[in-house]
């Protein structure tokens, strides 16, 4: 008999993942700070800067089912040391970049280290240790990006005026590597390796207690690539993840250049993206509480609500500068629900094997959606001079999101999921 102690372990997990995933913003959310420096040291237009950007997220979907795949063999903790190792490195390079093609390697070395210590290998731990409150867990982890989304920026807008933007990355690079280090030290890869069980239950609770319960039909552990392919409501979740992706990292790596534009400064920037975290964490913790009581399809609509209410926003910038704060609120909460409710929603429908592997899947179209968007922002911005169609196009692809949400729900609702 497994004997339980008192305190359950998986809340120190979430902690330690919440503090390790803060060190995987720098690649989103501070990096694309550097971008007006690289492109006055250089010469490189809007289009340019923004280009590896965009290709880091095709490099993610590439690598994104691979590392799916290799989570069914390899403890996540192994996986997740290796790509902290290979972070370190890429944002140690990005100081040395003396050309555009190392600028592209940078974000490839990137790309595979945030495969392999961000999201997917956190929530297979996530799903091993947490199945009543797995929102919530889930919830509180995702605060890491939206904090070290305030932390980070803030550091780097004063670091690159005082000391220039290489100096400026060498010491974001050492501060990721302290953040990302110390917390895999306290990691356990599931519950039986500290001497409990999932939820902190015991053997009587699994005996007198049913599995939480589920919004969906059917769920099934083995993984066959051929009956997935058959599902719709595979592809609907393709095609949404795409969708949000394509709007979240669209807006977030064009938005110091778009800000830019109308006359805002670095650190004014700074405090924007700053806020958006801000709220993007408020947004995290609400979305995962509901998430556990509430119907899942209902709660990914109300997250898409706020994101087009937050591209609306950016979108009126130009009108009244005060805009761009309400942005932060509504586009925070609506990012952030986003991001939440897809994974809470491929782990409610998919389970065991078929959990990494499907998240890998699913990931990797988000990373295309966000390549998409990084990539046809920055061209539209060089191709028409400023982001006006831009920020119609990205309020056009939200609308369509939350159609294809409707829809999920619909399908979902009468058609059980099979893998």
């Amino acid at each position: 008999m497994i004997a339980t102690p008192k305190r359950f372990y998986g809340w120190i997990l979430i902690v330690m993942l919440f503090i390790s995933y803060s060190a995987t913003t720098i690649s989103t959310n501070c990096l694309p700070l550097f971008f007006p420096e690289l492109m006055k040291f250089f010469g490189w237009k809007h289009a340019q800067v923004v280009q590896p950007a965009s290709f880091y997220f095709l490099y993610i979907a590439v690598f994104s089912p691979i590392i799916g795949f290799y989570l069914t063999q390899v403890a996540p903790k192994k996986i997740m040391f290796g790509g902290m190792v290979l972070g370190l490195i890429s944002v140690l390079l990005f100081s040395m970049v003396n050309s555009y093609l190392q600028f592209h390697l940078v974000y490839i070395i990137l790309a595979l280290a945030i495969s392999m210590c961000g999201l997917l290998p956190s929530m297979v731990l996530i799903n091993n240790w947490f199945q009543k409150k797995r929102g919530l867990a889930t919830g509180i982890f995702l605060l890491g990006s939206s904090f070290g989304g305030i932390l980070f920026p803030q550091i780097a807008s004063r670091l690159i005026p005082a000391y220039g933007w290489r100096e400026a990355a060498v010491a974001i690079a050492i501060l990721g590597a302290v953040v990302s280090f110390i917390p895999i030290i306290f990691i356990k890869n599931k519950p039986e390796d500290v001497g409990q069980l999932k939820d902190g239950a015991n053997n009587e609770d699994l005996k007198t207690k049913p599995e939480n319960h589920s919004s969906f039909t059917t769920h099934h552990s083995s993984f066959q690539l051929s009956h997935l392919l058959k599902s719709p409501v595979f592809y609907l979740l393709l095609f949404i993840t795409a969708a949000f992706w394509f709007c979240g990292f669209g807006v977030l790596q064009n938005l110091r250049l778009y800000l830019q534009d109308y006359g805002f400064s670095l650190q004014r920037a700074a405090n924007i993206s700053s806020l958006f975290s801000l709220f993007s964490m408020t947004g995290k913790v609400t979305f995962g509480y509901l998430s556990d009581r509430f119907n899942k399809m209902n709660i990914l609509l109300m997250a898409t609500v706020f994101l087009i209410g937050g591209v609306a926003s950016l979108r009126l910038v130009p009108v009244n500068e005060n805009f761009a704060y309400l942005y932060t609120a509504f586009y925070g909460f609506g990012y952030s629900g986003a991001f939440a409710m897809i994974q809470l929603t491929v782990a409610e429908l998919y389970k065991g094997e078929s959990f990494s592997k499907v998240l890998g899947i699913v990931n990797s179209f988000d990373s295309i959606g966000g390549f998409a968007g990084v990539g046809l922002l920055g061209y539209l911005r060089t191709h028409d001079g400023n982001y006006d169609n831009a920020m119609t196009m990205l309020l056009t692809v939200c609308g369509i999101a939350f159609v294809l949400a409707l829809l999920l729900k619909r399908v979902v609702k009468h058609q059980p999921v099979t893998t």
